[in-house]
């Protein structure tokens, strides 16, 4: 596991990784708020490779950092790794001042218009198309972002781990750890997200007095790789303000 952490003297932000993408999804985020003081944590690796797949390994790796911080943290996280943040903040109340989740799954079922088993066969076909589900402007598909999708689908330990995180989202009851958690919990959605739909999402917005909504327009899962500054603006309101209402 690999962890790049940047000086500063602020409030501790964690960063976590995707499923299918390393913490360089961060990479333009993190620059954006280095300025600002705060302390950041970012996992370099996938889900998959930095947590295998233990969702114990996810609760360790993220105790290591926050048993160091002097204060608690914001747990900040796109797709699966939103809901490990949330997860960690329900297990880990103490440590935790606010979880940003983005693009979580946990409500309807992730539509990436394509099999594992395509995946897995690592034909460009394949992986061309999950990443013109996962971005709104296709332009900005990297093609280092392919290649890494490519590696974690063709290496067979890797992918069983796919597999287990998976099998955790699906089964996750996320209104059930709402009702036991009253840390700020603020959602920054892509508008136009075909893989994990905004639409449930605003509706525990709506029903949960610790969470909000913030809807970052022109991007799709990814907001903070399509429209970076529009993410970091949200991310500093809600960190600074707490609540923000649906826009």
């Amino acid at each position: 596991m690999m962890l790049y952490e940047t000086k500063g003297n602020g409030e501790p932000i964690i960063f976590l990784p995707g499923l299918f993408a390393g913490g360089w999804i961060w990479n333009s985020v993190v620059r954006n708020i280095q300025d600002k003081g705060f302390k950041t944590f970012t996992f370099t690796d996938p889900i998959p490779v930095a947590f295998e797949g233990s969702q114990q390994k996810a609760l360790t790796e993220l105790d290591t950092i926050t048993e160091n911080c002097s204060t608690p943290v914001y747990l900040v996280g796109n797709s699966l790794g939103a809901l490990i943040a949330l997860h960690y903040a329900s297990q880990r109340k103490d440590r935790v001042k606010g979880v940003i989740m983005s693009g979580a799954p946990g409500q309807l079922e992730m539509e990436a218009g394509v099999s594992l088993d395509e995946l897995k066969t690592g034909k460009d076909k394949y992986t061309t198309l999950l990443g013109s589900r996962i971005f709104y402007d296709q332009s900005k598909i990297p093609p280092h972002g392919i290649e890494e999708v490519k590696y974690l689908f063709g290496t067979e330990k890797i992918f069983r781990n796919i597999v287990r995180w998976l099998y955790f989202s699906r089964k996750y009851d996320v209104p059930d750890v709402l009702q036991k958690i009253s840390i700020p919990i603020d959602f920054i959605w892509g508008e136009y997200d075909l893989i994990t739909p905004i639409e449930p999402w605003i509706d525990i917005a709506k029903n949960f007095p610790q969470t909000s909504m913030t809807i970052i327009k022109d991007s799709g899962h990814s907001p903070m790789v399509e429209q970076p500054e529009l993410f970091t603006e949200a991310l500093l309101r809600k960190i600074s303000s707490g609540h923000m209402h649906i826009k």
